[in-house]
């Protein structure tokens, strides 16, 4: 447990290890938090939830970068994502949040923007199965250099779009493309392995116990997965190369 009583404890609070982690987990506050409201530690609660909000408000900033010009609807999803965090922060029952904090917070952020695009009366065309239908465009630059099959200036070679990390809408077409991507997968662990690792960016070790698997079996998981990908994006772009330059017009 958090010793709440010590001097030094919001030094601790921002120290980082060498790896960059925070030497206090996010994990860590979310269970000192409830165990915290078990006791009826309000001002505890109150303590250690500001400082999990300051960690994840630049996330939250990011996420609503598309939403710059209007900042009335940035707001709004930002005090949502606040408040829907914080919820479930509380809610013992909600496992995932203290499992995998990190990755439970992005589908969160990603969820609220949705919301708000829905709200707004935005939306994605979508096949019968609610995949995101259309051939590979805005495809995120983290999946793009996993399976990446030549550079983009060969000739003879279509490139698949790369979002800009800077607009908000094409962040979330890479999303949305990235899981039509990743449905040629069939099997949900390997999907998942992809995931940790080419988008979010999780070691191996971390992902390893995230699977229940050893790290080796996950490596080769995944150099099976990513090969698999990088043949099925190349047939669909081949295929959809062909197609571009063989129907003609009538004239």
């Amino acid at each position: 447990m958090i010793d709440l009583s010590d001097p030094t404890l919001d030094e601790r609070l921002q120290r980082r290890t060498a790896e960059g982690r925070y030497e206090i987990s996010e994990s860590e506050l979310v269970t000192n938090i409830r165990a915290l409201k078990a006791a009826n530690n309000t001002a505890g609660v109150r303590r250690l939830s500001e400082k999990l909000l300051q960690r994840c408000a630049p996330l939250f900033q990011r996420h609503t970068q598309g939403l710059r010009h209007r900042p009335d609807l940035r707001e709004e999803a930002i005090a949502n994502m606040a408040e829907h965090l914080l919820r479930e922060v509380l809610d013992p029952n909600e496992i995932f949040v203290s499992q995998n904090f990190i990755h439970y917070l992005r589908c969160l952020c990603v969820d609220e923007f949705n919301r708000v695009l829905r709200q707004e009366g935005l939306g994605y065309r979508r096949d019968e199965e609610g995949r995101p239908s259309g051939r590979p465009q805005h495809v995120p630059r983290a999946l793009v250099e996993t399976i990446r099959t030549a550079n983009a200036d060969e000739e003879g070679q279509p490139a698949a779009d790369v979002a800009d990390p800077h607009n908000q809408y094409e962040e979330l077409h890479a999303e949305d493309e990235s899981e039509r991507i990743l449905t040629y997968l069939r099997d949900p662990l390997d999907r998942k392995i992809m995931v940790l690792r080419a988008v979010e960016g999780l070691k191996w070790d971390d992902i390893a116990e995230v699977c229940k698997k050893t790290e080796r079996t996950v490596r080769l998981r995944y150099e099976r997965a990513r090969s698999y990908l990088r043949e099925c994006v190349t047939r669909e772009l081949q295929s959809t190369s062909y197609s571009s330059t063989t129907i003609q017009p009538q004239s």
